[in-house]
């Protein structure tokens, strides 16, 4: 009977998505005052009173901010409308209900955050120098004080937001918009190389073949990108340790015979892989000649995608190996949505074999997703909302409101608590050392 309520409710939302409410709109004849004010009243419409993640409070706070919005149309550019708009979308509280950020042109640095702070990963070829520098200041303030200041216009926890944030503070028009960069063409950055502190000004570029910002991570192994000459800190790949070694692959797995690990990645490039659960039962099936070894689920690069492919690397494993071996689960801030499903599941299947390292996750166990786009008819601004609850901590459900699919394969994980706490340090990163798996070999 549920299976057949399930059903139905899956068919009444694929009806309900057919029907375009933009289809039959006109906005012909009308001036750009009067179209935004037609587009923040049918963003309230069509967005706000359908979003499910609002409190009465927050929902109040958010007609409190549009209303304020219509009154300054004319004192606001139409980057900062979109921006105030994007406020409003946070308040929901829900990291996968959002007004994406546009690509924007950005100074030529890349960035990952070691346990020291920022660092310059990559650059055009100009400013390869500068590879390896601590940003420590955009236009003299500290990076801490411009996260503060973009944390508002970012949907998710604090982790997701930070991690969106490196993208974000490199762009001199989004900075110009909330009044903390003078220019929308260039930023001024200071940062530390060597023992020296250096002030420089770099004029924004727009970069064909760059990373998307959930990608960002990929900057810490070179890859050939000739045509916009980019330069890496790391040179080779040759000495790189194994969760950067065959990270382009997206899903690999790898057994470690001389230290008895069984060792499996899904990471932000999950979809370049042509036979993700074939290789997840091709891993099951060689597990079985190799009971005696300890399995490690790395999951800190897995941003989202598709939790049914890895079904069995969470049921799996547990059964297989012997009772005193341990599975190592790999997390970071950037293990979200079905990297937060997939890890959820391997810890509940592993019960008293889970052992959790790394660093805190990306979102909450309980979360909205499966967001439906409501597109603004006059500015064609895309805010995404979140229709159907996740709840990986306690497993309750709803017909009404639960992912469909987590009726048969959710469970309830309580938490995703660290075991261990590792960041990886500049100096691990350069000698090509993973001292996550450096702290798993210590225990066996």
């Amino acid at each position: 009977m549920l299976k057949k309520l399930v059903l139905v409710l899956i068919a009444l939302t694929f009806f309900n998505c057919k029907n375009n409410p933009n289809q039959n709109i006109q906005t012909e004849g009308l001036n750009r005052h009067e179209k935004w004010v037609f587009d923040i009243n049918y963003f309230e419409k069509e967005f706000l009173n359908k979003a499910k993640t609002y409190t009465e409070t927050s929902k109040d706070s958010c007609l409190v901010l549009l209303n304020t919005l219509k009154k300054n149309i004319d004192n606001l550019t139409d980057f900062q409308i979109r921006l105030e708009l994007s406020k409003c979308v946070v308040l929901a509280d829900n990291a996968h209900t959002e007004i994406v950020v546009p690509l924007l042109s950005q100074i030529p640095l890349r960035l990952y955050r070691f346990s020291d702070g920022l660092r310059v990963i990559r650059t055009d070829s100009m400013n390869a120098t500068y590879l390896g520098s601590k940003l420590l200041k955009i236009n003299d303030l500290e990076i801490p004080k411009i996260e503060e200041k973009l944390f508002p216009y970012l949907s998710g926890i604090e982790n997701w937001k930070r991690f969106k944030t490196r993208d974000c503070m490199l762009a001199p028009e989004l900075l110009h918009a909330l009044d903390l960069n003078k220019s929308k063409d260039s930023l001024k950055v200071t940062l530390l190389k060597d023992r020296d502190t250096v002030h420089i000004k770099l004029a924004a570029q727009k970069f064909n073949k760059d990373r998307y910002w959930f990608e960002s991570w990929a900057n810490l192994y070179p890859i050939d990108s000739k045509e916009n000459n980019w330069q890496f800190l790391k040179k080779q790949t040759s000495n790189l340790p194994l969760y950067l070694k065959r990270a382009e692959e997206g899903v690999f797995y790898d057994f470690n015979t001389t230290e008895k690990i069984a060792y499996f990645q899904i990471n932000s490039f999950w979809d370049k892989c042509p036979n993700f659960k074939e290789r997840v039962d091709t891993f099951n099936t060689k597990l079985k000649s190799k009971k005696d070894y300890d399995v490690v689920i790395d999951l800190r690069f897995y941003t989202g995608g598709n939790y049914a492919y890895a079904k069995k690397l969470a049921t799996q494993p547990p059964k297989i190996i012997n009772s005193d071996k341990k599975i190592y689960l790999v997390v970071s801030e950037k293990t979200y949505s079905a990297g937060i499903v997939t890890a959820a599941r391997v810890k509940h299947f592993a019960k008293d074999k889970i052992v959790i390292v790394g660093e805190e996750v990306g979102d909450r166990l309980k979360f909205w997703a499966e967001s439906v786009a409501c597109v603004l008819p006059h500015s064609n601004i895309r805010a995404y909302n979140s229709m159907e609850e996740h709840d990986w901590k306690d497993n309750s459900k709803s017909i009404f409101r639960t992912h469909y699919p987590n009726f048969f394969h959710g469970v309830a994980a309580k938490n995703l608590n660290l075991d261990q706490e590792i960041q990886l340090s500049i100096e691990d990163y350069l000698q090509d050392k993973d001292p996550i798996m450096e702290w798993i070999l210590k225990q066996k």
